[in-house]
């Protein structure tokens, strides 16, 4: 993990034009502290998905946070080269255009004298993502170092928020009490955020979120952050009502469990809390329907991935293969009928197709089938 780079921010603030912010009273932030805020989630968010889980843009649901992270940053920074390409990466999610060398956004630490109401929304915006990361020694000095920072700049803060910062505990527990007391503020919303139409392409869209969660869980810090959590949340829970409706013996509990711990980034213990029950997610007590529907849509949504990000040839045939043996669920529509014929029309990869031309077809796919309603 590379830490030497993320802990550069704690001295520093944004390297943008300062803007005055009024000081706040309690915990109700003014316009300019919210919008400093949401720029430190933003570089937190972006530094991860560049440094740390590079395949976190490649995920179709993603993406769109991916590029607004990058252009809200854009639109208050001077011009960077590296931005240009990273645009360009995340465009497409493909890991073939990574950038490893994104300049990010500094200023000198005079930015606490310069503004310093702005800098210390703007590095609890950055605490609010950073508190969940994965644990670890290198994550535990950075997250340790971030809640030394909000609390030597206490005067720039609500009023009570000497209150949030408590003395003595590790550093994870200092900046969880942090993240606590600033979701009370600006309560998390669930990202992506999934929406169900009715009936049979319900279950093609749950198997596009389960799949979904399968690649957070490809990049531990992508999942370990709040809003991820709190759609596997969401998702798992659809998962149990339909676990109960169809009797099929399997629970959710395990993973709503794993929700609510820290995130491993040992394989082992990912394989063993996340990949081996979320393959497990459905069996055969499903009726033949709904079974199958979630399949196509768990399906379609891993030949994007897999385009984007892995490049597995084997995987290609595997996973289009098995589209070709779903049927199409009861109503489903032209578009998305087109569209998942598109993507069958493209060779394999072992026969000549390419892969930016799968990644295209797979994820306008995926996006035409989650806006059915």
């Amino acid at each position: 993990m590379r830490v030497a780079l993320m802990m550069a921010v704690l001295g520093l603030v944004a390297a943008i034009p300062l803007r005055a912010v009024s000081n706040v009273s309690g915990t109700k932030p003014s316009t300019a502290a919210v919008a400093a805020y949401g720029l430190g989630q933003a570089y937190q968010r972006l530094f991860q998905d560049v440094d740390l889980s590079p395949g976190t843009c490649g995920i179709v649901l993603e993406r769109a946070r991916c590029n607004a992270d990058l252009q809200l940053l854009h639109e208050v920074r001077p011009d960077d080269p590296t931005d240009i390409r990273v645009a360009k990466w995340f465009a497409s999610g493909d890991m073939a255009l990574r950038v490893d060398n994104w300049n990010g956004m500094y200023v000198p630490e005079t930015a606490w004298t310069d503004d310093p109401v702005f800098a210390w929304w703007y590095t609890a915006g950055i605490a609010s993502v950073a508190a969940s990361l994965p644990q670890g020694n290198a994550t535990a000095e950075y997250v340790g170092s971030i809640a030394d920072v909000l609390a030597k700049h206490v005067s720039a803060a609500p009023d009570d928020s000497a209150k949030w910062i408590p003395s003595g505990a590790t550093p994870f527990a200092r900046l969880a009490a942090v993240q606590a007391s600033l979701e009370r503020v600006f309560p998390v919303e669930p990202y992506p955020q999934p929406t169900f139409g009715k009936g049979p392409v319900s279950y093609v869209q749950l198997g596009i979120y389960a799949d979904t969660v399968l690649q957070l869980v490809d990049n531990p810090t992508a999942l370990s952050r709040p809003e991820s959590r709190a759609f596997a949340a969401i998702v798992f829970a659809r998962l149990q009502t339909l676990h109960a409706k169809f009797s099929d013996g399997i629970s959710s509990a395990p993973l709503e469990r794993a929700l609510n711990s820290a995130i491993p980034t040992d394989p082992e213990a990912i394989n063993r809390i996340w990949r081996q029950p979320l393959s497990h997610t459905l069996n055969t007590k499903w009726p033949d329907g709904p079974r199958k529907a979630f399949l196509l849509g768990f399906m379609i949504s891993q030949v994007a991935y897999n385009a984007a990000v892995l490049k597995a040839v084997p995987a290609d045939t595997e996973f289009r293969g098995a589209i070709a043996s779903l049927p199409p669920w009861r109503g489903a529509s032209k578009k998305a009928l087109a569209e998942i014929a598109a993507l069958q029309a493209i060779p394999y990869v072992v026969k000549g197709g390419k892969w930016n031309a799968i990644n295209a077809a797979a994820t306008r796919a995926v996006l035409d089938i989650v806006a059915e309603r």
